[in-house]
């Protein structure tokens, strides 16, 4: 006996709750990777074979997602959020450039989307990290501040500006027409206005604290107030290490070795035992004695 409902029309999806079904298998088949690299990390590194089955078995699954995205621009070729996603999700197959074709067209279906330009800007700071060359690094700086014009408030737009100025501080001066010390400069504003925006990110307020790192000569108390609040916020015992090690290089960097001890002796973690260690190495080999500078100047 057949349904009573066999022969009614099965009610089309909309756009929305298609994007979403693939928005769906996205999110699956990444986590699905994911998990297959971390169960097989042992084989990828020392069986070839078994590594170009788990690569070809992670193309499969991905390549499925892929048909989703291109069957549903096909239809809405004008969808900017499946853009932007599509261009996201082909990262993950290595098409770095085809990634950012579709970013650029979510851009100019959607001009005034923040994420997208920061998205962009993002994409092409990696580009640039991985390839070594950096000629689009003009390119990149004009995206992020479009994210920040759009959306002023976010912290995260404005972190990644200071990220991407202290990165690339070279190319920025020349593309911005200023020095290198007023590239650090603005860096440091932009980054400290995205700490006042999210005040208790660790994250946020540790490249803080590096970005002091950038001025020659060193400014010792303030980069140590940076590094010392910036430990307040730690919500690990690695992230508290991380600040105690990285004052410990300021005390060094400055000649102050046995400050630089009494933070070294707060760092206990595994993963920071090496480079602890080297530090230690480090003040022992010193001849330098103990420094007292006279107070700072300020900035």
């Amino acid at each position: 006996m057949r349904s009573p409902n066999a022969n009614q029309p099965t009610t089309p999806l909309t756009e929305e709750s298609e994007l979403q079904n693939i928005f769906t298998a996205d999110n699956t088949a990444i986590t699905e990777v994911a998990k297959w690299i971390e169960e097989n990390t042992t084989l990828i590194r020392t069986d070839p074979i078994r590594r170009k089955q788990l690569a070809q078995r992670i193309r499969m699954r991905l390549d499925r997602v892929r048909k989703l995205y291109l069957a549903f621009l096909e239809k809405h070729p004008n969808n900017a959020r499946a853009r932007a996603a599509y261009g996201s999700f082909l990262t993950h197959l290595d098409d770095q450039q085809g990634a950012l074709r579709e970013l650029k067209a979510s851009a100019k279906l959607a001009p005034f989307n923040a994420a997208v330009h920061n998205n962009i800007a993002t994409h092409l700071g990696t580009l640039a990290v991985e390839s070594g060359r950096h000629t689009r690094v003009g390119e990149l700086l004009e995206a992020y501040q479009k994210s920040i014009r759009l959306a002023p408030r976010s912290p995260l737009y404005r972190h990644n500006y200071a990220i991407a100025l202290s990165l690339f501080q070279k190319e920025a001066a020349a593309h911005l027409k200023l020095t290198p010390r007023e590239i650090t400069e603005e860096a440091l504003k932009q980054i400290n206005e995205a700490l006042r925006l999210d005040p208790n990110n660790f994250e946020i307020a540790a490249d803080l604290a590096e970005t002091f790192h950038d001025f020659k000569p060193l400014p010792r108390q303030k980069t140590l107030a940076a590094w010392k609040h910036a430990a307040t916020l730690a919500t690990t015992e690695d992230e508290r290490s991380w600040a105690e090690l990285q004052m410990a290089i300021v005390n060094i960097e400055t000649n102050h070795f046995n400050e630089a001890k009494r933070h070294l002796e707060k760092v206990n973690v595994e993963i920071y035992a090496k480079l602890k260690q080297r530090l230690l190495n480090a003040i022992e080999r010193s001849p330098k004695p103990e420094n007292t500078s006279p107070p700072e100047r300020r900035q």
